[in-house]
């Protein structure tokens, strides 16, 4: 079950796509919100008939993307069944090996669907339109390489207008948060993205996106963020961009106009920031904008396997930004990962040092996970490793290519959790910096599940 309910934001920029530059008609049923049943699900489907039905899908989904697809052939058979999302992107293979799935769209969805149902409706050929994956007697095909939109600005603001806001902003499950943000201040909270892709090539990320940077200008992004406030009454904002802060004058140049703006936001940064890439200004910027909460990515404290994975970041700098951050009473967290190739459990020693060291409030420690069609899943398959079984758990060793024993791994993953949060001073900092009270009793079972019983949420 995928902890966060937040609004569906990759389907909703698809709505908002095909409402401005088509006359397709479409609904959204956000499944991860409404928590439907598979029988739910078929009803819904027998009680629509739609055309096409369209599912997007994280990669440790893939068990309920089969069975609504199953659903979806029972309640309409004559119906197209498409999936995208992560999923899609980097396991189309296995995605298409389930006869009742047509296509599959890879990458960013809007313009590409959108010239996929035109064809469809207009019983045209399609295998023109790039990034479409499909089965040809049986053999699995690609109509061309991802392309990515430029101009975001031709991108319409997501179609929030299709949901009920009021019950996301509401919104009260175990379990359940309608944010990325463990820890939101605020409950009228939206996501937005600043930019599109990644100029980083980390070998174990995905490719969603591209790795190419693509802004969207500075005046688009406020006219929403002022729609939000105006028309929604938002109050928090969260930022999911991939890589926020590469570009240092254009990130102070957004947190000025918000300053200016005078929109009274709290603003939070789940991912998306690089740790080596602040300075003092930007900080300070962050502070009078409203921003509480960020999380940076640092995985390993080690320059050997930094360089390995391709991440590169500068550590010492990395630690001087979040001790800067820290000084400023944010709340601070950080990614951790271990078990990489060749890691020896000094290396991972090394990582846990660093976190245990540093003044960070929140920290995750994940084991590294080959997903299909990463860089690093193509370099073990091409020297032999078995990446046949689905990876569902960044807790456990799916894989193992590090020197470490299997059990020992998990151990030190659950070591690492142990020395962090049980640490007299951190839980002070955390009451101090991080908003705890809503959900608070939820979030003491979940740190104690993770830190005695290895249980990942």
């Amino acid at each position: 079950m995928i902890p966060s309910a937040a609004p569906p934001l990759g389907l909703l920029y698809l709505t908002s796509y095909l409402r401005e530059y088509s006359g397709h008609q479409v609904e959204v049923v956000d499944g991860r919100y409404h928590e439907y049943s598979f029988d739910q699900w078929e009803e819904i489907l027998r009680d629509r008939q739609p055309d096409v039905v369209g599912i997007s899908a994280m990669s440790v989904e893939v068990g309920e993307v089969k069975e609504i697809a199953k659903r979806s052939r029972r309640a309409v058979p004559q119906a197209i069944f498409v999936v995208g999302g992560p999923y899609s992107t980097s396991n189309y293979e296995q995605a298409l090996t389930d006869e009742n799935i047509d296509y599959c769209v890879l990458g960013e969805g809007e313009r590409t669907f959108h010239q996929l149902l035109n064809a469809l409706e207009q019983k045209e050929d399609w295998r023109h339109i790039p990034q479409i994956a499909y089965r040809d007697n049986g053999e699995v095909k690609i109509t061309g390489d991802m392309q990515f939109i430029d101009a975001l600005d031709e991108l319409p603001f997501p179609a929030y207008n299709v949901l009920d806001l009021e019950k996301y902003f509401n919104y009260r499950k175990a379990g359940k948060r309608t944010s990325s943000n463990q820890h939101q201040m605020k409950k009228r909270v939206l996501p937005i993205q600043t930019s599109r892709g990644c100029p980083f090539r980390c070998n174990y990320c995905h490719n969603l996106f591209g790795k190419k940077l693509r802004y969207r200008s500075i005046e688009n992004v406020l006219a929403e963020l002022r729609e939000f406030k105006e028309k929604h009454g938002v109050e928090e904002v969260e930022i999911l961009d991939d890589t926020f802060n590469v570009d240092l004058d254009r990130a102070k140049e957004i947190f000025r106009r918000i300053i200016a703006e005078k929109f009274d936001f709290k603003i939070s940064f789940t991912n998306g920031l690089r740790a080596d890439r602040f300075d003092d200004e930007l900080l300070d910027l962050f502070k009078e904008a409203g921003v509480y909460r960020m999380v940076v990515a640092i995985e390993s404290a080690n320059p050997r396997i930094q360089k390995q994975i391709r991440k590169n970041v500068n550590l010492e700098k990395a630690m001087v930004n979040i001790k800067n951050a820290c000084s400023r009473n944010f709340s601070v967290g950080a990614f951790f990962m271990i078990g990489f190739e060749d890691e020896t459990e000094e290396e991972v020693w090394n990582t846990i040092k660093f976190a245990v060291d540093s003044p960070l409030h929140t920290a995750t420690f994940s084991i590294m996970t080959p997903f299909p069609n990463t860089d690093v899943w193509h370099d073990l398959k091409a020297r032999g490793y078995d990446l046949s079984s689905d990876p569902k758990h960044f807790s456990r060793v799916s894989l193992n290519v590090s020197k470490v024993p299997t059990e020992r791994l998990e151990e030190l993953r659950k070591i690492a959790y142990k020395k962090f949060y049980l640490d007299p001073r951190r839980v002070i900092s955390i009451l101090r910096t991080t908003p705890w009270r809503d959900r608070f009793f939820e979030k003491i079972i979940i740190l104690f599940g993770i830190v005695f019983f290895n249980y990942e949420k």
